[in-house]
């Protein structure tokens, strides 16, 4: 089973205007499955990584905004003469991987060899069994407590090294084959994808040696053992989508991901909301601090319940024709050309007697990213919610609308954004979007499972109760 933050990250990119199938199909089989065992010759794997620069060139409507051309190229010419040997394409992707991060946009990326990975886990492999955090300083810490028979690990224990790498370079080395507009989105997905990328490019899996502060010896993990998760604040436990009553009068809307169906989620939205006014909610807190993205059509219906006048997700597009985007018989424009639209689909709120009508509360992070980043432009330009947490990894105004093609030798999937949007304010500049009160979670907060974004959003809202009293 592929791992699902990649793949909501790899979803969250396809939502403005349709494009073919053909160039959307996220992870199709291999078309020559015998790929996986058979080397490469050093001829084919150069002539993979020019595929790849070329697509990226053809595809990026604003490469050289995001990217330092020369460090690419030149990044480019040291892959390949590093490649001097016949190797499985799992050892290629070890190399040709690195180039991700010279792109600088978590809409653009090779992606690894997902197939692999899902044969190995099916033939009883184990990945790296825990959740981790990487702090703002590159540190790993475990997110949960954990146990297995009568040893435990605590949420918020330091890790220092696995296998004998330490942490810092384990962190500094994968952030180079993730995609994202910063280090620290980059290590954010890292975080994400841990277990997956601590195989994809160290080849760690089954057995881990690790080395956690305060603990005389190290800790061996094998694939025999069963570590699970033993901690109270646990989201996952309660869905990936959930309402519930914090106190009295106040909200909590939890939304994982906008990967889900519109109608399923519309059906969720009506029922929770329906919930809010039996619950007589003054204060809702909206958290979308784990969300990566996924379909703007739940953004669409979502805000349409907090909005109290019309408005619209993006004020423009900017898309850059390819030979896969550009339409039947090239109506809208040649390959190459880049077309700037102005957005005129402006939305309006859901009737009165359903709309909510109290205070909001948004909470964002680092991860927040892609169409929850959309849902985060639109509530705070329209000033439709108060926004809580830590910057953005990605940018307000960022790229959407991938293609997706394999390199010709290796079969390596690659993703491709194709346009950039606007927020809804109009302004074009290229940063994060920054919260009205900032939050950062510490570490003192991992190893107590306190939430502190909970708690900034609480204290406002007792105060905002206090002085309209």
């Amino acid at each position: 089973m592929m791992n699902k933050p990649l793949f909501l990250t790899l979803l969250s990119a396809l939502w403005l205007l349709g494009c073919n199938p053909e160039h959307l199909d996220l992870l199709p089989p291999l078309e020559d499955p015998s790929v996986m065992e058979r080397k490469l010759t050093v001829e084919q794997m150069h002539q993979d990584i020019d595929a790849f620069v070329a697509g990226v060139l053809e595809r990026h409507p604003e490469l050289d905004a995001y990217a330092d051309m020369g460090s690419l190229m030149a990044a480019v010419e040291e892959t390949k003469a590093e490649i001097t040997q016949p190797m499985l394409r799992t050892d290629f992707y070890r190399i040709a991987g690195r180039l991700n991060h010279y792109l600088n946009d978590g809409h653009s990326f090779l992606i690894w060899p997902y197939q692999e990975y899902k044969q190995l886990k099916g033939n009883g492999h184990n990945p790296f069994p825990f959740d981790v955090v990487i702090s703002q300083q590159g540190a790993i810490y475990l997110k949960h407590d954990y146990q297995n028979g009568q040893k435990q690990l605590a949420a918020g224990s330091q890790i220092l090294t696995i296998n004998g790498v330490p942490a810092s370079s384990i962190v500094s080395t994968l952030q180079q084959y993730s995609g994202g507009e910063s280090r620290r989105l980059r290590e954010q997905v890292v975080a994400k994808r841990f277990d997956l990328s601590l195989w994809a490019v160290f080849g760690f899996i089954d057995s881990f040696e690790l080395e956690l502060d305060g603990r005389p010896a190290s800790l061996a993990i094998t694939k025999e053992q069963s570590w699970q998760r033993v901690s109270a604040y646990n989201k996952e436990q309660q869905g990936e989508h959930y309402y519930k009553q914090l106190q009295a009068g106040v909200g909590l809307l939890y939304l994982a991901h906008f990967d889900i169906e519109p109608n399923q989620f519309e059906d969720f939205i009506d029922g929770a909301f329906a919930e809010i006014k039996r619950d007589q909610i003054h204060s809702l807190i909206i958290d979308i601090r784990d969300n990566p993205g996924g379909n703007t059509d739940t953004v669409t219906y979502l805000s349409r319940y907090l909005a109290d006048k019309p408005f619209r997700l993006v004020s423009s597009v900017r898309e850059k024709l390819n030979r896969d985007n550009r339409g039947w018989f090239n109506y809208k424009g040649e390959v190459g050309e880049l077309i700037t639209t102005q957005w005129q689909e402006w939305e309006t709120p859901i009737d009165s007697e359903q709309r909510f009508k109290g205070e909001v509360y948004l909470l964002v992070g680092p991860v927040t990213y892609s169409a929850a980043i959309v849902l985060a432009t639109t509530l705070k330009d329209n000033q439709f919610a108060t926004l809580i947490g830590e910057k953005t990894g990605g940018f307000a105004n960022q790229t959407a609308q991938g293609n997706l093609f394999n390199l010709p030798h290796s079969e390596l999937r690659t993703y491709v954004t194709t346009r950039t949007l606007i927020r809804p304010s109009g302004d074009t500049e290229r940063r994060s979007v920054e919260p009205h009160h900032v939050v950062n979670r510490s570490i003192d907060d991992i190893k107590k499972q306190r939430d502190a974004g909970i708690a900034r959003a609480l204290t406002l809202i007792e105060e905002k109760q206090a002085n309209d009293a």
